[in-house]
């Protein structure tokens, strides 16, 4: 008798230690899911935080991207200097590239009135950059009337450039106001800024067209 119940005892004694040792593991188990849980979704939390408080991109256009004070000019003849010229004797404009770290699928150009209004065109008009002898690498034409702005990325791309070729500053933007030169009027304040696409944000500080 004694030692039947000394074997249930000591059965019983290591049923006992080998139930203790499962509920200890999973509390450890549960402990290390709840923080790894934690992490991820404090991970999402932050990418949706950042992603909505830098908007469409995170680099001011203004920090990579520059153009000088333009000269103007009338289009002698329709097509020349590449597409910039959209019908001859439009008042044209041509700055020089001061600074850019960009390319051009990361900047889109607008002109407006001094109020920053929307400018009305008479003619077609167009958006270009051109290299240093006056080739075109990228052009965009712009539809008659209010509005004179790109809407979307350039329209035509010259030879083997794309979105991805660098603006440097040996190049030059070109607009052709859609305007005839008798019809434009000097000192309105009419203005031209840059605006950030993709990676980039803002817009530039404005140019006043002379």
């Amino acid at each position: 008798m004694l030692d039947r119940s000394l074997g249930r005892s000591y059965a019983e004694h290591a049923r006992y230690r080998r139930a203790r040792r499962r509920r200890g593991v999973s509390p450890i188990i549960a402990t290390i899911l709840l923080v790894a849980i934690t992490v991820v979704l404090a991970a999402v939390l932050y990418v949706l935080i950042s992603g909505l408080s830098h908007g469409p991109g995170s680099t001011p256009i203004g920090s990579a991207f520059a153009i000088s004070t333009p000269t103007a000019s009338t289009c002698t003849a329709a097509g020349v200097t590449a597409k910039t010229c959209a019908t001859a004797g439009d008042q044209i404009f041509t700055f020089t590239i001061a600074q850019s770290t960009i390319t051009l699928g990361s900047v889109e150009f607008a002109l407006k009135t001094s109020s920053g209004g929307a400018f009305t065109n008479s003619l077609v008009g167009s958006f270009a950059i051109e290299t240093a002898v006056g080739a075109e690498v990228a052009s965009y034409s712009e539809a008659t009337g209010p509005g004179f702005a790109m809407l979307s990325s350039w329209t035509h791309y010259a030879g083997t450039n794309s979105a991805g070729t660098p603006i440097t500053t040996t190049m030059s933007l070109v607009i052709d106001t859609g305007t005839a030169a008798t019809s434009w009027t000097p000192g309105q304040g009419n203005i031209v800024s840059a605006l950030g696409v993709g990676s980039y944000s803002g817009a530039t500080t404005p140019v006043t067209l002379p």
